[in-house]
């Protein structure tokens, strides 16, 4: 199947809640091998061959939709009847986005990566923490 849209560019991240941070962390990292990018109190972001996989307590499933430009997906996407829960904002991590949800109530988020110290748009959450933020601290 062509890929119709300009815009959407591959799932980038998706986030699952748990009930237990720690526990969910041991297994993914300890007992599947997952390779772990970082930790805080209350999330933590894994690399599965370049699409990031994040745990967070008590959170709903987010795929996460690579864009060049989130407010022009957004801008096209609504023109198209898509309902978004919220407008393009920009997140103290370096993403641009914007929540959507799909026919069935499943949450979806458009983003751009783009590093806030050097401005480079990066294609992947392993670029821009590994790549940018850590390196500009």
């Amino acid at each position: 199947m062509v890929n119709t849209s300009s815009y959407i560019k591959r799932i980038a991240h998706i986030t699952i809640g748990v009930s237990d941070l720690t526990k969910s962390v041991s297994f993914f990292q300890s007992i599947l091998g997952l390779r772990k990018m970082g930790e805080w109190p209350t999330y933590a972001i894994f690399d599965i061959v370049g699409v990031s996989f994040g745990l967070e307590p008590k959170s709903k499933t987010e795929i996460c939709l690579l864009v060049d430009d989130v407010d022009k997906a957004y801008q096209n996407l609504r023109d198209k009847g898509v309902k978004f829960v919220t407008e393009p904002k920009d997140q103290p991590w370096g993403v641009r986005d914007a929540k959507l949800i799909d026919p069935d109530g499943n949450t979806f988020v458009i983003e751009s990566l783009k590093c806030n110290v050097c401005g480079k748009t990066c294609q992947s959450y392993p670029e821009l923490l590994e790549e940018h933020l850590r390196k500009h601290k």
